[in-house]
Parts: structure tokens; C-alpha cells; sequence
């Protein structure tokens, strides 16, 4: 039993670390910002000379990993 209560604890653990990052990312800097901000970044990172690939690692397609808004 005790370790079966182990198991169930170190579970909830999990799940409340999870939801601690989950509400630290909330209060970030960045969830701060309008959209129209957040959009205005995005088009000034637009390549003037070049097609995006989705898999690129450049921007804007990189700020995307950054903020999913």
C-alpha cells in the first residue's frame, strides 16, 4: 500500500509541477503584449527576398516556437 500511495503521490507531483510551469508562462512578459504589437514584430521579421519554408529556423517561422499567439 505504501508504495502504491507513493506512485499516486509522486503522480499529483507531476501534474502540480505542470500546472505551476503552465500559470509561470501566463505571467510572462510576453502575454502582456497586444496582438497588434505581437503582429507588427511578425511582419517587420517578413524576408523580403525569399520564400518562407515551414521548416525554417529563421524568422518568422522561429517566433512562432516562441509564442504561439
Amino acid at each position: 500500500q505504501i508504495n502504491h500511495l507513493h506512485r499516486q503521490l509522486t503522480k499529483q507531483k507531476g501534474k502540480i509541477i505542470s500546472s505551476i510551469t503552465l500559470h509561470k508562462r501566463l505571467v510572462s512578459p510576453l502575454w502582456r503584449l497586444p496582438t497588434e504589437v505581437l503582429s507588427h514584430i511578425f511582419v517587420h521579421c517578413l524576408p523580403e527576398d525569399k520564400y518562407l519554408s515551414p521548416a525554417s529556423k529563421l524568422t518568422p517561422v522561429l517566433l512562432t516556437r516562441i509564442c504561439r499567439q
